[in-house]
């Protein structure tokens, strides 16, 4: 798989302790790349309300809140940071549609086959991609996501990088389609 460094720094974004530390220094919410507002044209095209939702390496973002008012039923929110999942638990406890749990991509075995109708993946690759072992994180972490999406199932992908360079590092699925 094709690494990219020019777009990477010194910090291990695939290190739970790298976004324990981040998310104490930096309280409040954070949306990478796009707020909701921004995507939602893709989102509802392609993800309807009553789709059980996973959102990977969801951090302190308020993408997931921002879905249930507009109508969304179900989200699973998952992060490798433990203090950013308590902090959102204690932030939504009363949103039931909303549920947190601290897990690293790589591994989400505690979920069976086929568990969710969509993936959402806003940075948490790209994160992957800057960190030790890059090739082998992102391949596990694709592994995981296909063997979690219902069969139709989508993943739904935003990242800082092109096209061009998904197209000429990633041969382990079909963009699309990860089944």
């Amino acid at each position: 798989m094709y690494r990219d460094v020019s777009s990477c720094n010194s910090y291990n974004y695939g290190d739970a302790l790298y976004w324990d530390a981040r998310y104490i220094q930096e309280a409040g919410s954070f949306d990478w790349y796009q707020r909701y507002t921004a995507l939602r044209p893709f989102v509802r095209r392609y993800i309807p309300t009553s789709s059980r939702v996973l959102m990977v390496g969801c951090g302190n973002a308020v993408m997931s809140e921002d879905m249930v008012k507009d109508g969304y039923e179900e989200i699973m929110n998952i992060d490798i940071s433990s203090v950013a999942i308590e902090m959102m638990r204690r932030k939504h406890e009363h949103i039931h549609q909303l549920q947190y749990m601290q897990m690293d991509v790589k591994d989400m075995s505690f979920f069976p086959d086929e568990s969710f109708d969509c993936v959402i993946d806003k940075g948490t690759l790209d994160s992957l991609m800057c960190g030790t072992d890059a090739p082998i994180s992102a391949s596990r972490m694709l592994g995981e996501v296909s063997r979690l999406l219902k069969p139709g199932g989508i993943y739904m992908l935003v990242t800082i990088y092109s096209k061009l360079k998904l197209d000429s590092g990633c041969s382990l699925f079909h963009f699309g389609n990860l089944k």
